[in-house]
């Protein structure tokens, strides 16, 4: 029977921490960039007749995710039901700040 050390496969163990250092980096530098990224708070008066989404997609870049930051608007203003918003109700919208080139 060979020894242990001859047994190990070593190269697939090193391919796996290769691929633990390589997600770890991948995650580290996502974290990084969301903790850089500003928000921008804009705030919108609710008019008669005005919806969630559409005072959202005032505010709202082509790279947002309307779905995604109509959730947000309403967990941050603490609305329950978006049909029934009434009119001169202050609203909080925060978005990234769009980077500049």
């Amino acid at each position: 029977m060979r020894p242990l050390i001859k047994r190990i496969r070593w190269v697939k163990i090193g391919c796996i921490l290769c691929g633990i250092l390589v997600a770890g980096a991948v995650g580290y530098s996502c974290y990084m960039d969301s903790l850089a990224t500003e928000l921008v708070e804009y705030r919108a008066t609710v008019e008669e007749g005005d919806t969630l989404w559409g005072i959202v997609s005032k505010v709202a870049t082509d790279k947002e995710d309307m779905s995604r930051l109509t959730w947000q608007v309403m967990h941050d203003n603490k609305i329950e039901d978006p049909g029934n918003l009434q009119p001169g109700r202050e609203i909080i919208i925060r978005v990234k700040k769009a980077r500049e080139l």
